[in-house]
């Protein structure tokens, strides 16, 4: 429980102003009025909608002579705790400030929207944020552990590119699944994909065979993709309006949390030939913790709202929206999978790294991403998403190909910038596949964006195990593939449209208003 204290003194103006229920950061009601404000009195203020857990504010004052000026003694203690699931104490350190500030006027912080947050939303964002972060983990683990794998099954280069394109198969599974979101809730098939996403990653681990290997993770992998899609989504519908990009850099800088915990554990791989096994029990801590937020997390806003419409059928799809969106995703896919999957390779064979190499290369060059993607997102709702993507886009794409040159200082200076801007355009290119849809098509449209991009992936991976089984070079290989992410680069300041700042009623007309804010303890605001 945060606590905050205020001492000051105040004229009479300012009194009447701090004695207002405040509007800024929440919705307060005055639960104890005093008559007795001409001399002295005490007043209790609580949140009728707002980001707190729970919340009072307590205010006295007396009259005072300071200065021989006539005023008032002012104090004021405020207690309060964030309905932020594990990373709400961090939370309250910035949240304190604002509480502590004088001026209650409306507006916004580097770190907080404009809009009044529910704690509905607050919590369920934070909650995203952790299955974010086992989608992630899960996610990228095949691909950083696979040349472990195949060195015990003794498997060639080749077929662990074919591998890694076949574990992209998973996603037609969730494809035929995840739709249900759109008329059963993102709640429920969130649990299911996370769930589903741990379990047959542990499974994995018991693999005889890089076969085996491969079917487990095709699932687990697909599972882990649609739970991300689903995150972005939930997410998309709850996040204020005037900080939708800057909030989606923060769930991606999650994901990327999770997805470096597989760099913490890859030293593993190097107990022994089978030591890449224990990276793949690690979930087994995930499944405490998707039972928790399964009990803990509510369902969104927008689809209960759309839920109580009772809108037949699923929402209109722009189709000059999905085919470009498919094309920006498929396009990127095809030449970032095998541009990102085969790094370790190259790392490992060309260079000679060791897997606790590998992963001290990669937390060294990730840990300040960080940075660069909050940076890009805060920008993009200010200034756009379009020009923050596009040129973030095409330089990463161009250094994430030299890298397969270099060695030495280059070679951490193009993956730490191409892995930074890479991070940075992410987040402002995933919005869209949310942002342009109505909410009784987000989740089937999610899902068939994951396949075709799913698709360029798995195709990206088998034309660069092509290329690379002849004559060329890995980084030879991708030369060939280049030129794709740079002709999305040009095509999104072109042809996607502006939302930041929008909502996504307006971008999306059809979709039914938003009823007022409803606590959870049911009071409306």
């Amino acid at each position: 429980m945060g606590a905050r204290t205020i001492g000051v003194f105040v004229s009479r103006t300012e009194l009447d102003q701090l004695l207002e229920p405040r509007t800024d950061i929440l919705l307060e009601e005055l639960q104890t009025p005093n008559t007795t404000r001409e001399t002295e009195g005490t007043a209790t203020f609580s949140q009728v909608v707002g980001p707190f857990q729970s919340y009072e504010r307590r205010v006295d004052w007396n009259v005072s002579t300071a200065d021989a000026l006539e005023g008032y003694n002012y104090k004021e203690t405020t207690t309060f705790r964030t309905a932020i699931p594990f990373w709400g104490r961090a939370v309250d350190v910035l949240m304190g400030t604002a509480i502590k500030d004088l001026d209650r006027t409306p507006r916004h912080r580097w770190w907080w929207p404009d809009e009044v947050v529910t704690s509905h939303t607050t919590t369920i964002i934070a909650l995203l944020s952790l299955l974010g972060m086992i989608g992630a983990y899960i996610g990228v683990l095949i691909g950083q552990t696979i040349t472990f794998a195949a060195e015990e099954f003794g498997s060639s280069d080749t077929a662990q590119a074919n591998a890694l394109a076949a574990t992209r198969a998973g996603v037609i599974l969730t494809t035929l699944v995840i739709w249900r979101a759109d008329r059963i809730g993102r709640k429920p098939l969130l649990i299911t994909f996370a769930a589903g996403a741990a379990i047959f990653t542990v499974i994995g681990a018991f693999s005889t065979s890089l076969v085996m290997l491969t079917v487990t993770q095709a699932i687990g992998r697909g599972c882990a993709t649609g739970l991300l899609t689903l995150v972005t989504l939930a997410a998309t519908e709850e996040i204020p309006r005037t900080m939708r990009s800057f909030i989606l850099a923060i769930l991606t800088l999650c994901g990327a949390l999770g997805a470096g915990a597989v760099l913490w554990f890859l030293p593993l791989a190097d107990v022994n030939e089978r030591g890449w096994r224990l990276v793949f029990l690690i979930p087994l801590l995930f499944i405490p913790l998707i039972m928790g937020i399964h009990r803990t997390m509510p369902e969104t806003r927008r689809f209960m709202a759309a839920d109580r419409a009772h809108s037949p059928g699923f929402g209109s799809v722009s189709m000059k929206w999905f085919v470009l969106i498919v094309f920006i995703y498929g396009a990127v896919s095809v030449f970032g999978a095998p541009a990102a999957q085969l790094q370790n390779e190259y790392l490992r064979d060309d260079l000679g790294f060791s897997g606790g190499d590998i992963s001290l290369f990669r937390i060294v060059i990730t840990t300040p991403a960080g940075l660069v993607v909050l940076l890009a997102g805060w920008m993009a709702d200010r200034r756009g998403r379009r020009i923050i993507a596009s040129v973030s886009l095409a330089i990463g794409s161009v250094l994430s190909a030299v890298f397969f040159t270099q060695q030495g200082t280059g070679l951490w200076v193009t993956a730490a910038v191409s892995a930074w801007l890479g991070g940075a355009a992410f987040p402002v290119i995933r919005a869209y596949q949310t942002e342009l849809f109505p909410t009784r098509s987000r989740a089937m449209v999610g899902g068939w964006l994951d396949l075709l991009s799913v698709g360029g992936s798995a195709l990206g991976l088998v034309i660069a195990g092509q290329l690379i089984r002849g004559d060329r070079t890995i980084d030879e290989a991708l030369l060939y593939l280049l030129p794709l992410p740079l002709l999305v680069a040009i095509a999104i300041p072109l042809l996607l449209p502006p939302t930041a700042g929008i909502e996504l009623e307006e971008l999306n007309p059809e979709d039914p208003d938003l009823p007022e804010p409803i606590e959870p303890h049911g009071s409306p605001a």
